[in-house]
């Protein structure tokens, strides 16, 4: 049976309670029993059940109010309701209110395990789809992993390795380079893929809210605190969990951190019993983390424990040659999205033009280009007045203009190839840290060529080795 579906047994008489509990437990169900419809209430609040199996008559807040609160709130929860006292108007009520099923007492065993086992499989089914359609949406969101350039293929090959590999990786890189998408990725390819990968942006609460988010709260640790609450961590259970912008996590928190990263363990705001995870640690950040631990502003053991494999995602002006697909697939993504059914399309000379341009705010930016130019377009061309902020036109890269007579076409020629060999296989050789076999395969060149070329470049791939390139 699936331990994942949660049961909650709600009812006063304390034989009927513990027999329940005890019987489905026996069947492999996590099974939790209370007494009152208050305690119930708190625990489905808490996201605490899937399943409620709930006694109609009981002191205070019987059980069709409960029925009825549950409902308005989560309806996604399944409700089983028992009585001794069988009407069909009671029955017909329960229906009406959201039961899936309607148990008279005394029920035997094999009753009660039927109508249970219906509603698992019917929730077990929900899971399969949320996870599907999840996977779903990352399979469509990933278009800033879309591109054939060596550093793409760099990014590949690192994505191939680690993946299957349960060890914690740190992701360096820009904003907007694609950290999320690449830790998904990873998770989505994967032993782990069939659990939940969950987000926990570190820059986005303050210290005392983001400790709750992260390892959950027990009843009464603040005011508001009117129950248990999984934090990120129980949440990703047996899956992954992608900390965002770990720069950012206050340096009391990091300790707390570094604890459950090596020893797999949590402990909840306002409790003192340790919880053990199952749970994979993904880490992203902008900020060089090496000199936040020289200035004291990032634990050295909590930087040695998340950089086992490190990669840098690289900005967009170092795959230039991959815009052209992603405007293209971008196009396409939002032509569909916004059901805008003549679409228009790229000039050969904006693709240049955008190619030419730094996108200091990486894929995010170009995404945000082409869906704002795909709004505003008035023909079947995109503007590039739309695509490209005005400072734009004074940064975009070209081949600088060059004095007339100075020197001869061939000669021309031959410096501009030069000088565009040298900064090409610089900024690659800086993304492969310095490993010429590992950018020959990016490059899809024989290694004795490119050694060739480095040296006719004056490149040292030794110079490289071990550094993490300049944002």
């Amino acid at each position: 049976m699936d331990e994942s579906i949660r049961i909650l047994v709600v009812d006063d008489e304390d034989s009927v309670r513990k027999r329940c509990v005890q019987l489905l437990a026996r069947h492999g169900y996590t099974v939790v029993g209370v007494a009152d419809s208050v305690a119930a209430l708190e625990m489905v609040q808490s996201n605490s059940c899937d399943i409620m199996l709930v006694d109609i008559r009981m002191p205070g807040m019987d059980g069709m109010e409960l029925l009825e609160r549950v409902k308005a709130d989560n309806p996604a929860v399944e409700a089983i309701m028992m009585t001794g006292y069988a009407a069909v108007e009671t029955a017909v009520k329960a229906m009406k209110c959201g039961a899936y099923d309607y148990l008279t007492k005394p029920f035997d065993t094999e009753e009660l395990l039927h109508v249970v086992q219906n509603v698992a499989e019917k929730k077990s089914l929900q899971k399969e789809v949320a996870l599907l359609r999840g996977r779903l949406k990352n399979h469509e969101e990933m278009g800033m992993l879309i591109g054939n350039s060596p550093a793409m293929n760099i990014l590949s090959r690192f994505i191939q390795k680690v993946a299957p590999v349960d060890c914690t990786v740190l992701l360096n890189g820009e904003s907007g380079t694609g950290k999320e998408l690449v830790a998904r990725y990873i998770h989505a390819n994967s032993p782990r893929s069939q659990y939940p990968f969950v987000v926990a942006d570190c820059a986005a609460l303050s210290g005392t809210l983001l400790e709750s988010e992260l390892f959950g709260h027990a009843r009464g640790a603040f005011t508001g605190a009117y129950a248990d609450r999984k934090g990120y961590f129980e949440m990703a259970s047996r899956g992954t969990i992608f900390l965002d912008e770990i720069g950012e996590l206050p340096l009391d928190l990091q300790g707390k951190l570094l604890r459950s990263v090596e020893e797999h363990v949590i402990t909840k705001v306002g409790s003192s019993d340790p919880i053990k995870v199952d749970v994979r640690i993904l880490a992203a950040t902008n900020r060089n983390l090496e000199e936040l631990v020289a200035k004291r502003g990032f634990r050295s053991d909590l930087f040695y424990r998340i950089n086992v494999v490190s990669l840098k995602t690289p900005p967009l002006r170092n795959r230039r040659e991959d815009i052209p697909s992603l405007c293209k697939y971008f196009l396409n993504r939002y032509s569909a999205k916004l059901g805008i059914s003549n679409v228009p399309r790229f000039s050969q000379n904006a693709l240049n033009v955008l190619a030419a341009y730094d996108w200091p705010g990486n894929v995010r930016e170009l995404e945000n280009a082409v869906q704002r130019a795909l709004v505003l377009a008035e023909n079947d061309q995109l503007s590039l007045r739309d695509l490209l902020p005005a400072k734009a036109f004074g940064m975009i890269n070209s081949v600088p203009a060059l004095e007339l007579g100075k020197d001869d076409f061939q000669t021309m020629r031959s410096r501009v190839v030069r000088d565009f060999t040298k900064t090409y296989l610089e900024s690659h050789l800086k993304l492969a840290e310095g490993n010429v076999t590992r950018l020959a395969e990016a490059l899809k060149m024989r290694r004795t060529s490119l050694q060739r070329l480095l040296k006719q470049s004056g490149l040292n791939p030794a110079e490289f080795r071990g550094k993490v390139p300049p944002k």
